[in-house]
């Protein structure tokens, strides 16, 4: 039965959509609203709106920096779990337009994208706290589905599920190009809601086709922390029974021979990393000594890139509304590592201590393992073995003075065909 599944695998392919949004590599994660001015991490849902007032607001500085450090798209918290609107939404009151800022982030940062050519996402939080606990709050509220209109379309959905979605449709029509939505699965809230998941997907596909829905959506999963790091065995086809996945996101192995041998359906469903720049999702001052170093950053795009999956880092913005300078410094020499270290080849004969090895995903992700040979001294000598791919794999390897390398394929779903390049990175560790 294994081996029907294996030959089944080796048939699923991404999307397009998926396809675009794996080659970004790079996308960041912006995280701004109350709690960058209370210093909470978690709101409560009652923040007085007066508390946001950055008081120099410049999306095009997060913008600029991130293009210089390589970031390919940006993805907005244009409403966290406190249910604050970082948009001047008409379904609500709490929103920038109650604050001192009585601008729009949303449109500030979209056009800054939109003048350098990077994608545009925005995360609308599922939870929320304000429609929780606000008088005549929609979230949890107990009423019926009934039919409902959502701008053109119309949906049988309940009265939170109707302002989550007419939410969806102010943004993916008013904010556009969106590249990416982003469901956020983390609730504080005390109170049963069911979510019209299958509604959202069929609003946000209408409105904003080429868009992927991540984390809770369709087209990319959580990876299962928010440490930085994928699995070692990272495979971006995974098997599902029942309409879920067999395993938790969280689970060591998601998509390994056990799980396989349960599916009923295998979908092309890659991995999303997301980690903070910082110890917190927000900006505290308190943090500023704490900006993660070059070398952490390596190593967190290492273990996220170099393993079939997208980093996505968070920057958040100060009180300002700025990203502060030890985020740009780290950013700016992050990118600047990058690009010197892991997109520049080293041409044999040579010295290396990165392994990078590729298989091109419109073909699928067939390699199940493989083995990596340097030739030293006129002998071909074994130097790094490793399992899955994908769209991209990065092995660190001993620094090694070679004059050729080869990739051995030891076992695969069916012919791969793999390119194998090599690096040198002078922080890694002797």
């Amino acid at each position: 039965m294994i081996e029907g599944v294996r030959r089944a695998a080796a048939e699923v392919r991404p999307t397009p959509r998926q396809v675009t949004w794996q080659r970004q590599e790079l996308t960041a994660f912006v995280h701004f609203g109350p709690n960058t001015f209370s210093g909470l991490e978690w709101g409560t849902g009652v923040d007085d709106p007066a508390i946001f007032d950055p008081s120099a607001l410049d999306c095009s500085q997060w913008v600029s920096a991130l293009v210089s450090a390589g970031f390919k798209s940006v993805i907005l918290t244009a409403k966290h779990h406190d249910g604050f609107c970082l948009w001047p939404s008409k379904f609500l009151p709490h929103t920038v337009a109650a604050s001192p800022y009585s601008g729009d982030v949303v449109a500030e940062l979209s056009a800054a994208c939109q003048t350098t050519g990077i994608g545009f996402g925005v995360y609308l939080s599922p939870a929320d706290l304000y429609q929780e606990k606000a008088p005549g709050g929609y979230y949890g509220n107990g009423s019926q589905a009934v039919a409902s209109r959502i701008g053109s379309f119309e949906y049988v959905v309940d009265d939170y599920n109707r302002f989550y979605m007419n939410q969806l449709h102010e943004l993916l029509t008013t904010y556009g190009p969106i590249a990416e939505v982003w469901l956020d699965g983390a609730n504080p809230t005390s109170s049963a809601q069911t979510y019209a998941y299958e509604a959202w997907f069929n609003l946000i596909r209408r409105l904003a086709p080429d868009a992927t829905i991540a984390i809770g959506g369709p087209d990319v999963r959580w990876v299962g922390n928010e440490d930085g790091f994928a699995r070692e065995t990272e495979w971006s086809v995974i098997p599902f029974v029942n309409g879920q996945m067999v395993a938790a996101q969280t689970a060591p192995e998601v998509a390994g021979p056990a799980q396989l041998a349960e599916a009923d359906e295998l979908r092309w469903y890659p991995a999303e990393v997301d980690v903070s720049i910082r110890p917190g999702w927000f900006y505290h001052a308190a943090e500023d000594t704490e900006v993660k170093s070059v070398p952490e950053l390596l190593d967190i795009y290492r273990k996220s890139v170099g393993r079939n999956a997208v980093l996505l880092l968070n920057i958040p913005p100060d009180q300002r509304g700025l990203f502060a300078d030890p985020d740009v410094e780290a950013l700016t020499a992050f990118g600047a590592a990058v690009r010197a270290y892991y997109e520049t080849e080293v041409q044999l004969p040579g010295t290396v201590n990165v392994l990078d090895l590729r298989e091109d995903i419109t073909s699928g992700q067939l390699v199940e393992s493989f083995a990596v040979d340097a030739l030293v001294d006129g002998a071909w000598t074994e130097i790094a073995r490793g399992t899955t791919i994908g769209h991209r794999r990065l092995l660190t390897i001993p620094t090694t003075t070679a004059a050729a390398v080869r990739a051995r394929i030891l076992s695969s779903r069916a012919d791969a065909t793999v390119s194998l390049g090599v690096h040198f990175d002078p922080l890694l560790p002797a």
